[in-house]
């Protein structure tokens, strides 16, 4: 599907896919991305140990000069943030994606290479949401590729289409609550105000609707959770997204291309100005 959408946007391509099932109680997949890779995995591993976490396994892939490293660590849900907080402090690495079902593989360039590098189609699982990126506004880097993920909650990914123009007033009221931000990417924003909500207890649709009302400008997201996908388009209508709702599968894309490519029975619909969708597994 974001092959056919190459044409949206060649500066990088991303997924965040969810596996079949849970890992065992605490324990989490990292996934970590080293500019040196001389050295790096005994730095991440020892940042990993000092925050209280216990390396079960490790899973290297090296291209490029870059790490793009895979680690299943046990650690209690408390400690998650102080053990992405000391990786990154190494100042050779970076967290991309912290989940029990979750792994985020993104890097800069198209979607045929990221294929190429990380075999994205060999993955098995229940649910996924893909993305092309085209820079408005910020760097292209792998920092700002989507999905993003805040990393104070667990299984959470988010792709966007668009800009979010009373960014800096939200962003304000989030950094007055303690939410650190990696990038200066809108879509960031996104992912860190639904996940502030989500740890006070709101639904998801409830939360995807307050969005609507309080989030500014022209935009269309997908959020994925363990269990769950959510959709929003902004109140003006001003950004495409286009569902597929079939007996057996759901998709959804920016445009109804990328929905008939997959081949599967369903109706397609366009979202209305405003709608939110959500879809649950049982």
């Amino acid at each position: 599907m974001i092959s056919v959408l190459q044409h949206r946007g060649l500066d990088s391509a991303g997924v965040a896919l969810y596996r079949m099932e849970d890992l065992p109680n605490e324990e989490y997949i990292i996934k970590v991305f080293t500019q040196d890779v001389v050295g790096a995995l005994s730095k991440v591993s020892t940042a990993i140990a000092t925050a209280g976490g216990d390396i079960r396994s490790i899973e290297i892939n090296t291209m490029g000069g870059f790490g793009f490293d895979r680690y299943v660590v046990r650690a209690s849900p408390n400690n998650l943030k102080n053990i992405v907080e000391k990786v990154c402090s190494t100042e050779i690495a970076k967290v991309l994606s912290v989940g029990k079902r979750m792994e985020i593989i993104k890097n800069v360039g198209l979607t045929e290479e990221l294929e190429r590098s990380f075999k994205v189609s060999e993955f098995v699982g229940t649910h996924g949401i893909g993305h092309v990126r085209f820079s408005t506004e910020s760097t292209v880097d792998l920092l700002h590729a989507h999905p993003f993920q805040s990393f104070l909650y667990p299984d959470v990914a988010l792709v966007h289409n668009g800009q979010i123009t009373n960014y800096w007033k939200a962003r304000e009221k989030l950094e007055r609550k303690g939410i650190v931000f990696g990038t200066d990417n809108d879509s960031e924003l996104l992912v860190h105000y639904i996940v502030d909500k989500l740890k006070q207890g709101e639904s998801l649709e409830k939360i995807l609707n307050l969005s609507v009302r309080e989030l500014d400008g022209p935009f269309s997201y997908i959020i994925s959770t363990s269990n769950s996908v959510g959709m929003v388009r902004d109140k003006l209508g001003l950004r495409p997204l286009v569902v597929l709702e079939g007996d057996d599968m759901h998709a959804a894309a920016s445009e109804e291309n990328a929905l008939r490519t997959i081949r599967h029975e369903g109706k397609i619909r366009n979202l209305r100005p405003g709608e939110v969708v959500c879809w649950e597994r049982n």
